[in-house]
């Protein structure tokens, strides 16, 4: 099992490179809340591992392809902000898309409770209590 939260979110992101959602499992905390990015269409909460594969099966659905690929990592505390790569192809229009985003997780004891999408990574980093200007270093 890996040491640190960092450590924990890297695996899980491995993991869901590799389609392996049993792996992502073991490191939600059963209640977990998944928010969307608020400017999203149709943006939504999703709440527990049941959540996380919905809105993965959401995202399979509007894309192909999709890859996340973390960046950096900023810990704060409970929280950890990646940065990532989110890149992907419309599965209707065969446009590519290529963004990049961040998450701000939160854990407990080990296990994500929270997890917050963001379009811009300043605005993730002032949510988990970071300096907005960690992103230009």
């Amino acid at each position: 099992m890996p040491d640190s939260n960092v450590d924990r979110l890297r695996s899980g992101y491995d993991a869901l490179g590799r389609g392996d959602y049993e792996a992502i499992r073991s490191l939600l905390d059963p209640e977990i809340v998944l928010r969307d990015r608020p400017e999203v269409p149709d943006a939504r909460s999703y709440l527990g591992y049941e959540g996380m594969l919905t809105t993965l099966r959401d995202t399979s659905d509007s894309f192909e392809d999709f890859r996340l690929t973390p960046e950096r990592f900023f810990e704060h505390g409970d929280k950890v902000v990646v940065v990532l790569s989110m890149t992907g192809r419309g599965r209707t229009s065969g446009v590519p898309v290529e963004e990049r985003i961040a998450h701000v997780w939160t854990l407990k004891e080990g296990l994500a409770v929270e997890l917050r999408a963001f379009t811009d990574a300043a605005d993730a980093l002032e949510a988990a209590g970071l300096p907005r200007t960690l992103i230009s270093e």
